[in-house]
């Protein structure tokens, strides 16, 4: 209990909290599990064998098996153990890297990153949809089906946000053996631009007339 107190007593931790039924819905198999990888199949205990889409060749000891649903498609992540050499980057250049707001990252050789606002763009949909499950009766089956087109397109949006950084991390890591970078953290540079009223901010003073 303890050790416990000591976690949630660290800045940015709390006290555990119960999982909510249909809110990262998943489980994990530690053993039993077999991989047909040549016809794109799977055996899990209490379930038998089962196709999957085989998104990328499995290579290793196979370890635990989690399957996870989200938006109402069940994904499965296959933990493996494999030997591999230590890689060698081709590149010996360094770069510094500051991560803002209104700009995604500039590297200190000049390249800027812009934000892909993949929810501003999109920001309509959510609105029109968010409105037709409000006229929906609560727990009803039309007002599940809503429900989850609500999740698929908040998905799809943070989809889209996440290939964008894969992209761009790639991008840096591939052309640049050292990376350097500041500590900082976005999302408290976020409330700073906000600001309040009595210390605008870099928003509210944009607002003020």
């Amino acid at each position: 209990m303890s050790g416990l107190t000591k976690t949630s007593s660290r800045s940015g931790a709390a006290f555990p909290r119960f999982k909510k039924r249909g809110q990262n819905d998943a489980f994990r198999y530690p053993q039993g599990v077999k991989l047909d990888q040549e016809n794109s199949r799977i055996f899990l205990p209490k379930l038998g064998w089962m196709r999957y889409r085989n998104s990328r060749q499995v290579t290793g000891v196979v370890k635990n098996v989690t399957v996870s649903q989200s938006c109402g498609k069940w994904y499965i992540s296959i933990q493996t153990e494999s030997e591999v050499s230590t890689p060698v980057h081709p590149s010996a250049s360094m770069v510094g890297l500051d991560a803002g707001v209104a700009k995604l990252a500039t590297l200190s050789d000049g390249t800027v990153f812009e934000p892909v606002n993949s929810f501003q763009k999109n920001q309509k949909t959510p609105a029109r949809l968010q409105r037709q499950l409000s006229r929906k009766v609560k727990f009803s089956n039309n007002w599940q089906k809503q429900k989850r087109k609500i999740q698929r397109l908040h998905s799809c949006i943070a989809n889209i946000r996440r290939d964008y950084l894969h992209k761009v991390t790639t991008t840096v890591s591939k052309n640049h053996a050292m990376i350097v970078i500041e500590d900082l953290k976005v999302s408290n540079m976020s409330k700073s631009a906000a600001g309040t009223v009595s210390q605008p901010g870099r928003n509210v003073g944009q607002n003020q007339v």
